[in-house]
């Protein structure tokens, strides 16, 4: 039985640098540290979690289950957010009344940012 929690996520990329720059420039998230060459893990600041991403030469076939990624915000972080996937030209896929927003990643991973 684990005893401090879900620690990470681990997804996989064809493209290390691609996801890295979109998640570190678009969504803020650091980078935690690395295995070169096949795995970098982020993390939202102020916080304990990880998002590990593993490079991969495959296709993404099916998500084995994974609907999206979602990560609380405040209403002033998700606006900004809003303005810089705008910023970026990355579609808003979806959303859940004025509290929450859907995109995908550089990878075709969906994203949720919510603040309720």
């Amino acid at each position: 039985m684990a005893s401090k929690g879900l620690c990470h996520v681990a997804l996989k990329t064809r493209d290390l640098k691609v996801t890295e720059e979109f998640y570190t420039n678009v969504l803020g998230l650091k980078v935690a540290f690395r295995h070169p060459p096949t795995m970098i893990f982020l993390t939202t600041p102020g916080s304990n979690d990880l998002l590990n991403f593993v490079k991969s030469g495959k296709s993404q076939s099916g998500s084995q289950g994974l609907d999206h990624i979602g990560f609380k915000v405040t209403r002033a972080t998700l606006t900004r957010t809003e303005n810089k996937l705008k910023e970026n030209n990355v579609p808003i896929r979806g959303r859940r009344g004025k509290n929450a927003i859907y995109f995908s990643d550089p990878s075709g991973y969906q994203v949720e940012y919510y603040c309720d």
